[in-house]
């Protein structure tokens, strides 16, 4: 008897020799919650829990190739886009995106990695956030990246309503604003979309020094939820509940900074 045909997620994303991260994590996120994950690689990392030591950048064709020979034979429904420092192929991917169904799509604009490597200049990152934002995908930054992206001092206190209701404005598109709390006793997101409604999504916060890949897999999960019809309030609230069991399965490999385990 043939399996049933599961959700197919396309990650464009780069690749974490650590499986922590990354396209790794969006692999690992999809085959646990039964979904299957075309994957295109759009840059190379060598890391570990220290450092990201060296990146190696893929040709714009070869990343564009990737994506154009899974869209020629499967049926995508929804698309989680990782790192990219590369506005000629964020244009690309944008103009390419345009031309497909609508399905959901979910943007982890990622500026550092947790080890403090800076993936693209302030300008850039926001101009090449700037061009995915018209393809109408979900954000996923958390505080720090968002005010970068809003051009908001990092050390500037802001109300997080004026933060949200900024972003809808600059660049048209919804946002999940992750973590905002980050020394707090509480994960604290907020929701933004299209009804301009701003929803609050609070749980305690899990003491893990296990938690490498938590952007990843959240903006997977929430992508996986959203092809599955759920709205975007309770997508966000499953893709919290899958990455909360993650950090609580992550393995003990002895190390400061280790991976969530799915």
């Amino acid at each position: 008897m043939q399996a049933k045909r599961p959700i197919v997620m396309l990650s464009i994303a780069g690749s974490d020799n650590t499986c922590g991260a990354g396209i790794q994590a969006d692999i690992k996120t999809c085959q646990s919650l039964k979904a299957y994950c075309l994957n295109c690689i759009t840059m190379i990392t060598s890391q570990n829990s220290r450092n990201v030591y060296k990146i190696l950048e893929l040709p714009s064709k070869v990343v564009i190739s990737q994506i154009k020979t899974l869209l020629n034979e499967y049926k995508v429904d929804c698309i989680k886009i990782g790192l990219i420092n590369n506005l000629y192929l964020a244009r690309k991917i944008s103009d390419l995106l345009k031309g497909i169904r609508k399905i959901p799509i979910v943007v982890d604009p990622i500026y550092r990695s947790t080890t403090n490597k800076v993936f693209n200049k302030k300008k850039d990152y926001i101009m090449l956030n700037k061009i995915l934002s018209e393809i109408k995908p979900i954000f996923t930054p958390n505080l720090s990246e968002v005010k970068i992206l809003l051009k908001i001092n990092e050390k500037k206190r802001v109300k997080i309503s004026n933060i949200l209701e900024n972003f809808f404005e600059n660049y048209k598109t919804g946002v999940v604003l992750t973590d905002v709390d980050v020394k707090g006793k509480f994960c604290i997101d907020y929701i933004l979309d299209e009804t301009k409604i701003v929803r609050k999504i609070k749980s305690q916060r899990i003491k893990s020094k296990n938690t490498h890949g938590t952007g990843c897999t959240f903006s997977s999960s929430l992508a996986i939820f959203l092809a599955k019809g759920f709205s975007l309030e309770k997508s966000t609230k499953l893709a919290k509940s899958f990455t909360r069991r993650c950090i609580f399965r992550a393995p003990d490999f002895g190390i400061n900074y280790g991976p969530l385990g799915h």
